[in-house]
């Protein structure tokens, strides 16, 4: 597994070049349109390291991102109030709710005595329809190229042992950046080191019902058994 310093500096080297990313390229293609408004990024929070990760597609747009508004510059305060929300949607969003009580509950993953999984969604654009946000990803062809390059990079310097992507576009995008051409319903695939384990919205629309996550926890405990994790 990888080391605490190692995953810091990954994690310190992503939010850079989201930053930059930011400043160059979001900014402008916001401006093109009236539907994506120009809030603050999601950052990668930085969590205990955990060879396990739960990716999910983009942040919705909180209380916190509306009440700071559109901003100028992102500097050290800023970042601090990003990370300061992170943590408390970590413990009060239905979403991490949910997908830690999955994780620790003995009916379904049942891994209550393990490190939490590593929180991180593909796209940091703060956006809750999803329609309306892969439309805004097609008309900023520059902007998506750099954050799936981001994201790429990012993933093979973490070096997560299991992917579980809680969200079928996130699946889509995840196996077009890897270039996975096998069929869509193959369920995992294993590359460059992680296996991708492909899965819907665990809660919200289109979630998985009580039998659909007693059969992905299942999946997912064969492959963390294969792996001695």
């Amino acid at each position: 597994m990888i080391s605490l310093c190692a995953y810091s500096t990954a994690v310190n080297a992503y939010n850079s070049k989201l930053i930059d990313i930011w400043y160059r390229l979001f900014k402008p293609a916001v401006e093109k349109q009236s539907v994506i408004k120009n809030y603050l990024p999601l950052l990668h929070l930085e969590q205990a390291v955990s060879p396990i990760w739960f990716l999910g597609m983009n942040p919705s747009v909180s209380s916190e991102a509306k009440k700071w508004g559109m901003y100028t510059q992102i500097d050290d305060v800023l970042i601090r109030e990003i990370e300061k929300e992170q943590l408390k949607s970590h413990k009060e969003h239905p979403y991490f709710i949910g997908l830690k009580k999955f994780y620790q509950d003995n009916s379904f993953l049942g891994r209550s005595e393990k490190t939490l999984p590593i929180f991180h969604d593909m796209y940091p654009i703060r956006h809750t329809n999803q329609k309306e946000f892969e439309a805004f990803l097609k008309s900023a062809p520059d902007l998506k190229k750099e954050l799936d390059d981001a994201n790429k990079a990012f993933l093979k310097q973490a070096a997560p042992k299991v992917i579980v992507v809680f969200n079928s576009k996130a699946s889509e995008h995840l196996k077009e950046l890897f270039s996975i051409k096998e069929p869509s319903i193959t369920t995992t695939n294993r590359i460059a080191g992680m296996t991708f384990v492909y899965s819907s919205m665990y809660t919200g629309q289109r979630a998985l019902d009580k039998y659909a996550r007693v059969r992905l926890a299942r999946e997912i405990t064969e492959i963390l058994r294969d792996m001695d994790l």
